[in-house]
């Protein structure tokens, strides 16, 4: 492809990008409507569209979504969640065990999701103590958006992610014979987990909490379903060439059959069903092959690395750096489209392993949403509902526990991804 042919690819992808940011509550429409913009210059054809589409992590994605709506359904996660926090009788240790349950739920759940479950709880222990709520949405925001990203299906960034590098579910854990995403997203929980207590130690320490009341489970069903779709995921993992069409398919049949066994909550999980997600995820994939073949990326990679001087540790940093800064202000998911195939050519170009850099930016992408309140989704619903409690919780104040959360989660996942995959 030409220069005018990566110029008009460029253009519109930032088109894509600036309207993407604009207009938050539209993102598949304009998605698609880029991928329409694509078809009319040329640079996709109808017949790629289909090949472009990851269906693999469509599916998985898909079916999960079906699973854990089910589980909201039949108050499994809030269940654990208040078990969780009920063996507990002080403010300072319920405020990290619920921001560490939030962190778990949310290697599994969508980060809004899983905000929406704990909230409840964390407004009624506050409102047992007479205390704020902040601290404890707060730990359940931060901590859902790093963990989101510990898993395959935690998080669209990590589907993303998964569909460039031909990443199994069990490669988040173990790749290459190393240790992978997931544990390195450990060091950062840890960290933050220590920032938490660091920044409300002197409000909740010694306090004590009553406990709060039971949600009873209404079925098991979904947590059989959940089982039996992360067994089939780690059983098709050790096939790379299996899980890249059985993975999916066997996913999306489970969530099929747990749909069929009852009209009436299958029903309210198809109204709840997040189709807008999915829609974006198809379309961002379509984006990705035509960005990817039109020369842009590879023009880029060679600029970061000539300006860098092949500086494996400087290119490392800024690309991290980029993408903490970025996703502070701007959603994830096209930056996340953008920059990992950057991360690669670059990778390549230098011949360094692949992973350093893209876990650096998936990292970075994700706890950088934590700065703001506008940074990620589960940011947005979480100051909301601390506004709608009556507090006086300013933008610059979210930004203050936001940064610190950020800076030493970004931190510490950072040395242990560097001292593992250089």
């Amino acid at each position: 492809m030409g220069f005018e042919g990566m110029l008009s690819v460029l253009i519109i992808f930032f088109l894509i990008y600036i309207f993407f940011a604009i207009f938050h509550k539209h993102r598949s429409i304009i998605v698609w409507v880029g991928v329409f913009l694509f078809l009319i210059l040329k640079k996709l054809y109808i017949k790629d569209i289909l090949n472009f589409v990851d269906w693999n992590i469509i599916f998985i994605f898909s079916s999960f979504i079906i699973i854990t709506e089910f589980m909201i359904e039949d108050k499994i996660a809030s269940s654990i969640a208040e078990k969780i926090t009920d063996r507990t009788s002080s403010l300072i240790s319920s405020l990290l065990i619920l921001s560490a349950t939030s962190g778990i739920i949310s290697t599994f759940l969508e980060n809004v999701a899983t905000v929406l479950i704990l909230a409840p709880i964390a407004l009624e222990i506050s409102r047992k103590a007479k205390v704020s709520c902040i601290p404890y949405i707060m730990g359940i925001i931060l901590m859902s958006n790093l963990e989101g990203t510990a898993t395959l299906i935690g998080d669209p960034p990590s589907m993303i992610l998964a569909g460039y590098m031909k990443l199994t579910f069990f490669d988040f854990f173990i790749l290459d014979g190393k240790l992978s995403l997931f544990f390195i997203v450990q060091a950062g929980a840890l960290s933050g987990l220590g920032t938490l207590y660091f920044i409300f130690r002197r409000i909740y320490y010694g306090r004590k909490i009553d406990k709060v009341r039971e949600e009873k489970i209404k079925s098991k069903r979904s947590v059989l379903a959940f089982i039996f779709a992360i067994l089939w995921l780690i059983l098709s993992s050790f096939n790379k060439r299996l899980f890249g069409y059985a993975a999916g398919t066997g996913s999306l049949i489970i969530s099929l059959i747990l749909l069929l066994s009852s009209k009436k909550d299958s029903l309210k999980v198809l109204k709840r069903f997040d189709y807008d997600t999915v829609l974006i995820l198809m379309g961002i994939f379509i984006i990705i092959n035509v960005v990817n073949n039109s020369g842009v990326v590879q023009l880029i990679a060679n600029f970061i690395e000539t300006y860098l001087k092949g500086n494996v540790f400087m290119i490392f940093l800024t690309l991290i750096f980029i993408s903490v800064f970025f996703s502070a202000f701007i959603d994830n998911v096209p930056f996340v489209t953008a920059i990992i195939p950057v991360g690669m050519k670059i990778a390549e170009g230098l011949n360094i392993n692949q992973y350093l850099l893209t876990f650096g930016i998936i990292i970075g992408a994700t706890v950088g949403g934590n700065i703001t309140p506008i940074g990620a989704s589960a940011n947005i619903v979480g100051y909301g509902i601390i506004k709608r409690e009556g507090e006086d919780f300013t933008f610059g104040q979210f930004v203050k526990i936001g940064f610190l959360f950020t800076f030493f989660a970004t931190l510490f996942s950072s040395i242990l991804l560097w001292f593992i995959w250089r």
